[in-house]
């Protein structure tokens, strides 16, 4: 026999912290109109516990997480909800709530979510968050930020946007060695406390995004799932196609995209799973080196066989409401990103330059002192912190911690060749000869000269979004002329050119 519901005494003192987050009274009202609407009568109005029910609904509670903090039966909290507050909200907002979830999100686009300022925890984790994050935290390959230079700025931004405007997206853009990863790392010590759940994967090893929903949904999950077998078992299906590729004169990504295509629905109900738990809980998600999933010798963004769905992945991500931050670090800017991002808009990007006056400190660590030609070896690799701490170590081992001296030789790439040639072997042919155009040229060119010089017949638009593409990859550098824009390569990608073609000394 169900248990009657117990008298409830006092719902106004039940979810307070709804008001926070909510403007309470003008949904009140709104929605007595909508219930003497649905009810035709004109004398209707919310009761004390309809109230208490929306605001528990409004602070992300459960029908049964109402029903225990109430002291009720859920039974007859559903029955309540789903012949009242559900049939008032739908004829306030002309939408039919599938489930509970939904209410949230329906109310924030007509516009009853309050800006806020100063705290952004979520009113149900207030209390919980600081004594679970331990709990709740994988770090992954972050790296240690015991020891950082400058980036003060960039912190400041990045906290902004993901703290203060609720930023569902960013991405954290630039080159190789530019400090990506390292500053993701940094900024999430900073601001890990402010999350109930935080999580860093890596994705250097292109991991099936079944894969990595799963990974993610298993960690951030309340209880253990039992519903993932599907995604799971296409995770399965590649370490049996990698054992088969031993024997069979197959492609492993052709084999990946069709299991892919078997089942499309099982990723899509998988990325669902994922923004169902980033709405139930405030979440912090790193995924690092995006760039792995990208196809090489194409056109930057552009998926590998198999995996385009990383980009429906992100467009997800960032289109949904919910309360939590995906954050990611590319060589590579994804063409996701650059249809959702604004000044006003919760998807934001942010491409690191130069270190500046902070890699001072790198050259200052390695002893050496000729304060004089700092400035010149900063502009020489353009800031690139582990450029200047591959020729530091290079300037101290065989040249006498002389930078003179060494700058006197021409710039020395040494295992910063390494990292330069990796994101190379990434490009398509037309931006290679873009590159080897752009190196001939002793000083920054506009788009049309750089047209000519390829002196190819055909699209100019093929053109114009490959030069995009070299801007996206971070290779091109634009420089502002007296009435256009300009492009330009760094110094130490001109030097790599030259070495990997054997072209005279400019």
């Amino acid at each position: 026999m169900t248990p009657p519901n117990k008298p409830l005494q006092i719902p106004e003192q039940k979810f307070i912290e709804a008001a926070t987050w909510w403007n309470l009274e003008q949904l009140y009202a709104d929605l007595t109109v909508a219930k003497q609407e649905y009810a035709s009568s004109g004398k209707q109005r919310l009761t004390p516990l309809e109230k208490t029910y929306l605001r528990g609904l409004l602070c992300n509670y459960s029908p049964v997480e109402i029903a225990a903090a109430l002291h009720r039966d859920c039974a007859g909290i559903r029955v309540d909800l789903s012949r009242g507050l559900y049939r008032y909200i739908e004829v306030l907002t002309l939408q039919q709530p599938k489930d509970w979830k939904e209410i949230p999100t329906m109310l924030e686009i007509f516009g009853y979510k309050q800006k806020i300022h100063g705290e952004m925890f979520h009113p149900k984790f207030i209390n919980s968050t600081q004594t679970r994050i331990e709990n709740r935290t994988k770090w992954g390959l972050a790296v240690d930020t015991s020891i950082f230079y400058g980036r003060t700025t960039e912190l400041a931004n990045l906290e902004q946007w993901i703290l203060q405007e609720n930023c569902r997206l960013v991405t954290i853009l630039g080159m190789g060695g530019i400090g990506k990863t390292a500053l993701a790392s940094k900024l999430t010590d900073m601001i890990k406390h402010q999350f109930e759940c935080l999580i860093w994967l890596n994705l250097s090893h292109a991991p099936l995004l079944a894969d990595t929903l799963v990974n993610l949904i298993e960690f951030l999950s309340d209880q253990p799932p039992n519903d993932l077998e599907k995604l799971q078992l296409i995770t399965q299906d590649k370490k049996f196609f990698q054992a088969a590729i031993s024997q069979l004169e197959f492609s492993l990504d052709h084999l990946i995209a069709s299991t892919n295509a078997i089942e499309p629905t099982i990723i899509a109900d998988g990325i669902q799973r994922l923004i169902q738990c980033l709405q139930k809980r405030r979440c912090l998600i790193i995924l690092d080196e995006w760039e792995a999933v990208f196809s090489t010798e194409e056109l930057t963004g552009n998926y590998r066989e198999g995996y385009q769905v990383y980009g429906e992945f992100l467009k997800q991500l960032g289109k949904s409401q919910h309360q939590s931050c995906l954050l990611l670090t590319s060589c590579e800017k994804p063409k996701e990103i650059a249809a959702l991002e604004g000044q006003n808009q919760p998807v934001r990007s942010l491409k690191l330059g130069s270190l500046g006056e902070a890699a001072v400190e790198i050259i200052k660590n390695k002893g050496l002192s000729e304060e004089g030609e700092y400035s010149q070896l900063i502009e020489a690799y353009s800031g690139n912190p582990l450029a200047l701490k591959i020729v530091t170590t290079t300037i101290h081992d065989m040249f006498g911690d002389s930078i003179a001296k060494f700058l006197r030789n021409g710039l020395f790439l040494g295992d910063y060749s390494d990292m330069l040639s990796r994101q190379f072997n990434r490009l398509s042919a037309l931006e290679i000869e873009l590159l080897y155009c752009m190196v001939k040229e002793v000083k920054p060119v506009d788009i049309e000269n750089l047209y000519s010089d390829i002196q190819q017949e055909g699209d100019s638009e093929f053109f114009n979004k490959t030069l995009e593409s070299l801007l996206r990859r971070s290779l091109i550098e634009t420089v502002q002329g007296e009435s256009e824009t300009l492009f330009a390569l760094q110094p130490a990608i001109k030097k790599y050119l030259m070495s990997m073609a054997r072209l005279p000394k400019l």
